[in-house]
């Protein structure tokens, strides 16, 4: 990769045999943390698109900087996607990170926002953070609802200042938090989102490589969660699904399905897509169906193999003739601009 795109991910990668494989680094961009900032139209925005937000290397402090841009960029949809489900449910579920993201808020509001405009760079310069570039007085009105969802630090008689109390609202109300699951055998992250404060949550099927049933979801000692309905259950002792009494959980707002691309790609099944978007239609989950991957299945009075390996793009993304194209309407519509 060459020109600006491949100074920017230099040493990220090495070339093996197999192709391109990652080195271990972590890098993070900080000049581009703050972009949606200055990105006066609302936008979808997936966060961390080519790698995890919650990945072990990346440190805390820097997830709070991430959610504080969120907060100010109010008008904004933010999506996230992680297959740590675990570090993102202890992140959101400790006490103390509203405090840290309004502190984070404050110290963007008094190091970048306040400035409006940054000085002019000499030549060779690499590029100021997004935020201290030149902004006219409309940005400023959009920051200022998103800088009132924290209350700033107090100072008492004695001159200390105390720390910020927390965000309100909080959880985020303009953030998706979703999983990544492949199989029944990780549907426990499914249960650790199902346990996550949050306003949205969403889960990725892709690429699919077994059978997930979402409404068995296992959530620890409390047994298992139909996914898309909040219904409690568990398993008696010939493994059949029944109800058990208790407070619903939160269920999902959106299923995300497809197969896996590439030269290894496994095929899906065409009855583990066909079960997810019936079970989501029944419960009025919003299902997407983004591919059939490399492998494609075949009409089922053929004496072909049922799946036949065909290529990504002749593979296409239809069910059974037509596609599942379903969006939540709260993501297709874009959050309300305050001033």
């Amino acid at each position: 990769m060459g020109g600006k795109a491949g100074a920017r991910y230099a040493g990220l990668t090495v070339q093996r045999h197999a192709g391109a494989q990652w080195t271990g680094e972590v890098r993070v961009r900080s000049d581009l943390l703050t972009w949606p900032l200055l990105q006066r139209r609302s936008r979808r925005v997936l966060v961390s698109s080519l790698s995890d937000l919650f990945h072990e290397k990346l440190e805390t402090e820097i997830l709070d900087t991430v959610h504080a841009v969120m907060t100010i960029a109010h008008w904004h949809s933010f999506v996230v996607l992680t297959r740590r489900a675990e570090r993102m449910r202890s992140y959101y579920t400790d006490p103390q990170t509203p405090a840290r993201v309004a502190g984070e808020v404050w110290r963007l509001a008094e190091t970048l926002l306040q400035s409006g405009a940054a000085a002019p760079r000499a030549r060779g310069e690499g590029a100021p953070p997004a935020a201290t570039r030149r902004v006219g007085a409309g940005m400023h009105r959009y920051w200022a609802a998103g800088l009132a969802r924290a209350i700033p630090p107090h100072v008492g008689g004695d001159g200390t200042e105390t720390a910020p109390a927390p965000l309100d609202p909080w959880p985020l109300p303009n953030l998706w938090l979703g999983v990544s699951v492949e199989d029944q055998e990780h549907a426990g992250c499914i249960g650790q989102l199902l346990r996550t404060p949050a306003k949205f949550r969403w889960a990725c099927l892709q690429p699919l490589l077994g059978r997930v049933r979402l409404d068995l979801v296992p959530v620890g000692d409390d047994g298992y969660a139909n996914a898309l309905s909040g219904d409690r259950n568990n398993l008696d002792g010939r493994s059949r699904c029944l109800p058990i009494m208790g407070p619903p959980w939160p269920r999902l707002d959106w299923v995300v399905v497809g197969g896996e691309t590439g030269s290894g790609a496994r095929p899906v099944d065409p009855d583990w897509v066909r079960e997810l978007r019936d079970r989501c239609t029944d419960a009025g989950v919003p299902f997407l169906f983004e591919q059939w991957g490399e492998w494609a299945p075949v009409a089922e009075e053929s004496f072909e193999p049922r799946l036949q390996r065909v290529g990504r793009r002749a593979a296409g993304r239809l069910i059974d003739g037509r596609s599942w194209d379903e969006t939540p309407t709260s993501l297709r519509e874009s959050p309300r601009r305050q001033r």
